[in-house]
């Protein structure tokens, strides 16, 4: 295994308390992981264990690289245990996300920019991780879970706002680079590895993406597809605050000096934080960051209206509850269920944020995978 290291620097402390208690690997002859980098090494070193001898080392480096500069996160359990001599993930639970945000490169004189084409190449990458975990484990899934963090911080670095047009609009065209992604990588993986299930349909993920999808036709008809379903928008609260605190799946923003209380086994950690988005825009202007969207201001039918753009690129339906400060009136429930019914939307449940959520009072994540 390889002993170098790409720094990978934490920017928040919220992120370093995170990793601390639920992704650093200690055992009973003391602690393993010394560093982030050695978090991402030990992971790396595990999924690229799988490959042939003389591409492992490839993939090595192209995972270590990818979690490095914080825009592939394995799941949980992945994070947490591959290469410490245990498999505590299941067949149901293969998980990865891509943080957006760490895809939006700054540009001197500017506006930010995203960068669309490697969001893609991660896509895939996060494909082979999950399908390197599963023969780690000796499963074969016929789904992966692949979702996003981030969405909204990379709506306020682009200077676009979460309740617009235009910020759906950004949101859609990363989401359907990111299928597109991980179909490429599912047809390629069927071609090496063979296909699980040809149910898979293709069409949607390819549609309006610049670069054919397949670009081998004849080669999806004979391999077929490695897996049925590749990507879900679930909440990943431990992931999106571990990231640098960005905002969980395709949430607002949460606001400035908000604090999150780390449930771990030493005890509770409190500390506070602006987010990623925030962070960064107070960095560049050297003042407090304009009025971002967030929970505060962006109303429930902004959300709503955020799902409905992006399920038709999403596999699986988006279930997960809504934060909301207070509960929604009944109007706004009505007027919730009618758009999720319009869209083909699950009915929307809500997740109290004022306490113990992601925003507000604290956020309250239990410790252990």
């Amino acid at each position: 295994m390889s002993q170098t290291f790409r720094p990978s620097p934490f920017t928040d402390p919220a992120a370093v308390e995170a990793w601390d208690a639920w992704f650093r690997w200690r055992d009973p002859a003391g602690l393993r992981d010394v560093s982030i980098e050695h978090t991402w090494l030990r992971v790396a070193s595990a999924l690229a264990s799988v490959e042939p001898r003389g591409p492992r080392s490839v993939y090595e480096d192209r995972f270590m690289e990818a979690m490095a500069t914080w825009r592939l996160l394995p799941g949980e359990r992945l994070l947490a245990g591959a290469g410490t001599g245990r498999i505590p993930w299941r067949t149901d639970d293969l998980s990865a996300v891509l943080n957006v945000a760490a895809f939006v490169e700054p540009e001197a004189g500017a506006v930010d920019s995203i960068d669309l084409s490697a969001m893609s190449d991660c896509a895939a990458l996060a494909v082979r991780a999950l399908d390197n975990a599963a023969r780690l484990a000796g499963i074969s899934p016929r789904r992966l879970r692949i979702g996003v963090v981030g969405v909204a911080d990379t709506l306020a670095l682009l200077g676009l706002r979460y309740d617009s047009d235009a910020g759906r609009a950004r949101a859609v065209s990363v989401m359907r680079v990111i299928a597109a992604g991980c179909q490429q990588a599912n047809i390629q993986l069927a071609m090496e590895r063979g296909a699980h299930s040809d149910a898979a349909p293709v069409q949607r993920a390819c549609q309006g993406v610049a670069t054919p999808c397949p670009p081998r036709p004849h080669a999806t008809a004979r391999h077929g597809r490695r897996y049925a379903q590749l990507t879900a928008i679930t909440s990943q609260l431990r992931l999106a605050l571990f990231a640098n605190v960005v905002a969980d799946g395709i949430d607002p923003l949460g606001g400035a000096d908000h604090a999150y209380t780390i449930a771990a086994p030493g005890g509770p950690r409190v500390v506070r934080s602006s987010g990623y988005a925030l962070n960064r825009l107070h960095t560049r202007t050297g003042v407090a960051a304009g009025d971002p969207d967030s929970l505060v201001t962006v109303p429930v039918m902004a959300q709503m209206q955020m799902r409905a753009a992006l399920q038709p690129w999403v596999d699986a339906p988006i279930t997960y509850p809504l934060p909301v400060l207070q509960t929604p009136t009944p109007q706004e429930e009505y007027e919730a269920r009618q758009l999720a019914r319009r869209n083909g939307l699950p009915a929307p449940a809500w997740r109290d944020a004022s306490q113990g959520g992601a925003i507000g009072r604290g956020l309250q994540i239990p410790s252990g995978a």
